[in-house]
C-alpha cells in the first residue's frame, strides 16, 4: 500500500482494513470444501452464484472448476438432516421414516438395523455423521431439492464410502475422508 502525503509534506498512514464478518455455517462449509481437491481452482469470489456453481455439481464436476457453466435447470436447495428429522411429512414417497437404512443403502453391522428416521440422530456407528448426511442428500435428490445428483449417484457415493471408508470423486487423485465428504454434502444444504 502506498502512503499519501498531505500538502504540508506529512505522510498519511494507510487506512486500516475493514473488519471481515465471520463466515456463516454454509460459508464455512464451502470454505472447507475448497480444500477437498478443488484447491486447484483459485477463487476470490464473493458471489454466491459462483460458489453455488462449484458446490452444486457432482463431486467430479466440482473438480473441473468450470464456474462458467450455465445449466438453467440445476436446483441446489437441499435441506439439512435436521429438517428431514423435524418434517417427516415432507419425505418423498420412496422412503418411509420407518424403513431400515439398509433398505436403501447397503450396509452391515449396527447401521443395518437402524431406521431412516433414527439415522438422522447421531449414531456411534456413524463416524462423522456420513450416513446422516447421505440420507439427507438422498431425500433432497428424491424430493427435487437437488437436481445435479441422481439417486443412483448418492447410492454410489455411499457404497464407495461404506466399502473403503473414503470417497474418491471420478477424476480425483485424493480420496475424501468422512468429514470431507460431510463438508461437501453439507455445502449443498441450506
Amino acid at each position: 500500500m502506498v502512503n499519501q502525503e498531505h500538502q504540508d509534506g506529512n505522510a498519511v498512514a494507510p487506512a486500516a482494513p475493514a473488519a471481515i464478518p465471520p463466515l456463516s455455517p454454509a460459508g464455512a462449509s464451502r470454505r472447507r470444501l475448497a480444500g477437498l481437491g478443488v484447491s486447484g481452482v483459485v477463487m476470490t469470489v464473493a458471489s454466491n452464484h459462483a460458489m453455488a456453481a462449484l458446490v452444486c455439481k457432482s463431486p467430479s464436476g466440482a473438480l473441473s472448476g468450470d464456474l462458467n457453466s450455465q445449466r438453467p435447470n440445476v436446483v441446489c436447495n437441499g435441506v439439512s438432516p435436521g429438517y428431514w428429522k423435524n418434517h417427516p411429512s415432507a419425505w418423498p414417497a420412496q422412503v418411509k421414516t420407518s424403513d431400515k437404512f439398509s433398505q436403501h443403502f447397503y450396509c452391515s453391522g449396527p447401521l443395518s438395523t437402524i431406521s431412516c428416521m433414527q439415522i438422522l440422530n447421531k449414531q456411534k456407528a456413524d463416524k462423522n455423521n456420513v450416513a446422516m448426511h447421505i440420507l439427507a442428500t438422498y431425500l433432497n435428490v428424491l424430493s427435487g431439492r437437488i437436481t445435479f445428483l441422481t439417486p443412483q449417484a448418492v447410492l454410489d457415493i455411499w457404497a464407495q464410502y461404506n466399502t473403503y471408508g473414503t470417497y474418491t470423486p471420478a477424476g480425483a487423485k485424493k480420496a475424501w475422508s468422512g468429514s470431507q465428504l460431510v463438508d461437501y454434502l453439507s455445502a449443498t444444504m441450506s
